[in-house]
């Protein structure tokens, strides 16, 4: 595998985790609390790479600061890549299967998390969250 590298003091990149339970094929969102900003939007776990980390080890990194998840880099399956579009912003997305539904523990970023049907999510979310439904992310998890 490839070691995926940030460097570029050009640009801002952040990596998200479309996780999904492989028993019921929900996906889990975290809902984002009032101390953050876009409180009350729903998204996927995440945020900023930083400066010499590869958008694995932000994910990795996230996950344990957001939910209280630890899961190896090897779980992580790469989904895609994209541009914010207001274009200076490296959008990293991938797969995180669990076996089963889980309680994260949830850091002061979220006040509520939900499994949802990838037909039935709730209506408000953030923008990289956005961006990864646009772009028919869900719709691919069948093929992985």
């Amino acid at each position: 595998m490839a070691k995926e590298r940030f460097n570029s003091p050009l640009r801002k990149a952040g990596v998200w985790a479309i996780i999904q339970c492989a028993d019921t094929g929900k996906v889990l969102l975290g809902k984002r609390s009032s101390v953050v900003n876009n409180g009350g939007a729903w998204n996927f776990f995440g945020g900023r790479v930083d400066r010499g980390e590869s958008p694995r080890t932000a994910l990795l990194r996230e996950l344990v600061e957001e939910a209280g998840l630890r899961v190896k880099e090897k779980q992580l399956v790469k989904l895609g890549q994209g541009r914010h579009r207001c274009g200076d912003r490296e959008l990293h997305y991938y797969l995180l299967r669990l076996e089963r539904e889980v309680a994260p523990r949830l850091n002061r970023e979220h006040s509520n998390f939900g499994w949802f049907k990838p037909g039935r999510l709730p209506a408000r979310f953030n923008r990289p969250t956005t961006i990864a439904i646009k772009k028919g992310l869900l719709g691919s998890l069948r093929q992985h």
